[in-house]
């Protein structure tokens, strides 16, 4: 009797601890602030794109990194989104350095391009109060093109603003807001801003 006793409060104790740390490892996971991307894709090296998010086809478990931890969320028939954490070298985005992002038009109604703190997912703060350009604010080239600088110190450019210490890892968002039928045809191979460091 008290050797099926024993088996009986080994196994309770192999069940109650899988219990425990399945249930942190889910909790680490949903809560870690990189996950949110674990389920994009690469575009073209730099840039990355999902099509979960905002739409029916998500998965509870992306449903709820979306909640905790991304800056998204709205229907994918509003909004696609694009995340950049690395330049066009392949290099991870630091605040310290100084990039070139230069951008073709999008065929979109509207589209923004935001810089969030790597860790955080919150907002840089600075003191311009920018966290992002858009297309009715941004400058435009000759062609309709644009070109941002992301740096820690002020430019003369259109300039967003990276934190100047400690350096931290920071991440671009582009969100395109109700893209024309040609562009959500194509996506995600659409034309997408070049992110070149220029100094470091």
């Amino acid at each position: 009797m008290l050797r099926y006793l024993i088996i009986a409060i080994g196994a309770a104790a192999v069940i109650a601890a899988s219990f425990f740390a399945g249930r942190t490892m889910t909790a680490n996971n949903l809560t870690d602030p990189g996950s949110v991307f674990d389920t994009f894709e690469d575009v073209d090296g730099t840039w990355l794109y999902s099509d979960k998010i905002g739409a029916s086809a998500a998965t509870r478990i992306e449903r709820a990194r979306t909640a905790i931890n991304g800056p998204l969320g709205l229907s994918s028939k509003e909004a696609v989104y694009f995340i950049a954490v690395q330049d066009s070298d392949g290099e991870p985005l630091r605040s310290q350095c100084t990039y070139r992002v230069e951008g073709p038009p999008i065929d979109t109604r509207w589209w923004s391009l935001t810089l969030y703190d790597r860790i955080t997912q919150h907002y840089v703060p600075n003191s311009q109060n920018r966290s992002s350009w858009n297309s009715v604010s941004i400058p435009r080239t000759d062609t309709g093109g644009w070109v941002i600088t992301v740096a820690p110190t002020p430019q003369e450019t259109a300039w967003l603003p990276s934190q100047q210490s400690p350096d931290q890892p920071f991440d671009l968002m582009l969100r395109v807001y109700n893209p024309s039928a040609t562009t959500r045809n194509t996506l995600p191979n659409i034309d997408l801003p070049t992110v070149e460091r220029v100094s470091c």
